[in-house]
This record gives structure tokens, C-alpha cells and sequence, in this order.
């Protein structure tokens, strides 16, 4: 008899605690990875927020430079300390008052605006309650020169003027002894000669316009030779609003009697110190807000204190 033999062979694989165990250990690790890229995320946008933070600042910065650090000038007649004579029409208006001096500040406003400030500001957002607002007037853009002698009705200025004008442009002549703001009703280039007839008549079709279209009678006529120039004048509005898109408060700027454009957004705070000099020495003696200053044209120096988020 042939004697059967049997061969076992021993079933292999893992148990039910070794799988509990296994997706435990998964789950943990999982849970790290996800925390891990949680984290990483936040870093980011924290880091980028805090970028653009530092980038709106700097450009805010460099926004309020450019602007303050021509207030008021006038060319060499800033030094002879002469008053610019404003030929436009509603010349009391803040958005074309260049008569008046070339800084004016508003502090803490609130929600019932002054009423120059209301009509100037009308159709625009409301400042927010508790912020500055600040008026800045000065030149923009190149200076362009004078190469006739003109009389009370006419100005003719270099070629480059038909390029660096247009119509409708608000310009203040000036040489060393005065300074007139008017506005361009018309350009005529002579080519050949080299030069434009920057014309200021009192045209009809303008905003503000011109007031009169000559500078006096010839024995008392106001003429510019050769020795002015012409440049671009603007006033120029800062102050922060709700924007209505975004609800978001945001630095808004406004040129002339323009519509306000928003230009940086979560600009939360904007308040302003105006350092004045109260001896004639040209150096700050004092910081006041605008409600205390007693006089423009001593300020020689301002602080701007903004809360910027992102």
C-alpha cells in the first residue's frame, strides 16, 4: 500500500490590528502633510499681504512727494515772493483758487462736510469721518519757454508747447517779477517760426474759462518776454473715502474740479501735521493739525500718519 503524504502549506497577510495600526499611522501622517500645507499657505499670503502693504506704502510715498514738493511754486518769482495773478473764472473755487495759497488742509472732518468742500466734492465718496483731507496747488508736467516779447493779448511760447498743452489746460506764465494762471483757449503753431500762439481768450466753450481775454489796457499791460516760461498748474485733492465697489476705505485723488479717482485701497487712517515755521528762520518750530496752523505759507514741512491693511 502506498502510504498519502499531505504538505500544509501557511496562509500569510495581515491582520485586523496591523491594518488598524497601518491606517492610524496613514491618518497621522496625513493630517501633518495637510497641517504642513495649511501653515505654508497662511505664510504666504500672510507674506504676500505684508508685500503689498510695503508696496502700497512706498507708493504712497512717492505719490505725496512728487506733489508736495512743488507747492506753490511759481518759478523764479517763488523767491521775489510774488502773489499769481488768477485770471480764471471761479477763481474762489477751491479747485481753481491758485490766488489763495499752495497748501490747505482739513482735519478730522466729519460726516457734515464744510460747504466748500461739499460743493468741491460733490459726486464724489464722502470722506470718512475722523480723516484729513489735503489741497495741494502746483505745477505738473515741463516748463515750456516764452521767445517773444508779447503784448496783453497774445503769448507765444516755443514749439514744444504744441506738444506738452492742449486745449482746456489750466497754465500759469511767470518770469521773475509776476505770475498769471489762465487757461488755453486755443494753440497755433508757425511752424516755420519755431514757435505757438498759446491763446487765452474768453471763450464760451470751457471749463471754468478765462475771465478776460486780454491783460490790460496798453499803458498798464501785464507782458511776458523772453525770460518766462510756461508751465501746467493743477490742484490736486487727497483724501481717503469708501470705495463704493469694494467697501473698502481708499486714498482717493482728485485733479481740479475732475471726478475723483481711488488709487490705493485699504488706506484705513490719513491724518496730517503741518510743521510751521513761527520765527522766519525757514526751520519747523511747531507740528500743528490743519485746524491750528495760523498761517499757509509759513508750513515748510508736514508728517502723514496712515494705518495701510491689505
Amino acid at each position: 500500500m502506498n502510504r498519502m503524504s499531505y504538505s500544509s502549506k501557511r496562509q500569510g497577510g495581515f491582520g485586523l490590528i496591523e491594518i488598524m495600526v497601518a491606517m492610524t499611522l496613514g491618518l497621522i501622517l496625513l493630517l501633518g502633510v495637510t497641517s504642513l500645507i495649511a501653515t505654508n499657505n497662511a505664510t504666504y499670503r500672510l507674506t504676500d499681504n505684508m508685500g503689498k502693504v510695503q508696496e502700497n506704502s512706498r507708493f504712497l510715498k512717492n505719490l505725496l512727494n512728487k506733489d508736495l514738493r512743488m507747492v506753490g511754486y511759481k518759478g523764479c518769482a517763488t523767491r521775489q515772493n510774488i502773489t499769481i495773478t488768477n485770471t480764471l473764472k471761479n477763481s474762489s473755487d477751491l479747485a481753481y483758487n491758485f490766488s489763495d495759497d499752495g497748501l490747505v488742509g482739513y482735519d478730522n472732518l466729519s460726516a457734515t462736510l464744510p460747504n466748500e468742500l461739499k460743493t468741491f466734492l460733490s459726486g464724489d465718496p464722502q470722506p470718512i469721518a475722523g480723516s484729513d483731507l489735503i489741497i495741494i496747488r502746483s505745477p505738473s508736467g515741463d516748463r515750456v519757454s516764452i521767445v517773444d516779447n508779447n503784448d496783453a493779448a497774445q503769448l507765444f511760447a516755443a514749439s514744444a508747447a504744441s506738444n506738452t498743452f492742449a486745449v482746456g489746460d489750466i497754465v500759469m506764465v511767470s518770469d521773475c517779477k509776476k505770475a498769471r494762471i489762465f487757461q488755453i483757449s486755443n494753440l497755433t503753431e508757425n511752424a516755420n517760426a519755431g514757435k505757438v500762439n498759446v491763446v487765452h481768450s474768453k471763450s464760451q466753450n470751457l471749463t471754468p474759462g478765462n475771465s478776460v481775454s486780454s491783460w490790460g489796457p496798453p499803458s498798464t499791460e501785464e507782458s511776458f518776454g523772453t525770460s518766462a516760461h510756461l508751465i501746467a498748474y493743477q490742484t490736486t485733492t487727497f483724501f481717503i473715502a469708501n470705495n463704493p465697489t469694494t467697501g473698502v476705505p481708499t486714498l482717493y485723488k482728485k485733479v481740479n474740479a475732475n471726478t475723483a479717482l481711488p488709487l490705493i485701497n485699504g488706506i484705513y487712517a490719513f491724518q496730517i501735521r503741518y510743521g510751521e515755521d513761527t520765527d522766519g528762520d525757514s526751520q519747523v518750530d511747531v507740528y500743528h493739525s490743519a485746524s491750528a496752523v495760523a498761517g499757509w505759507k509759513s508750513v515748510t514741512a508736514i508728517r502723514i500718519e496712515t494705518i495701510l491693511g491689505s
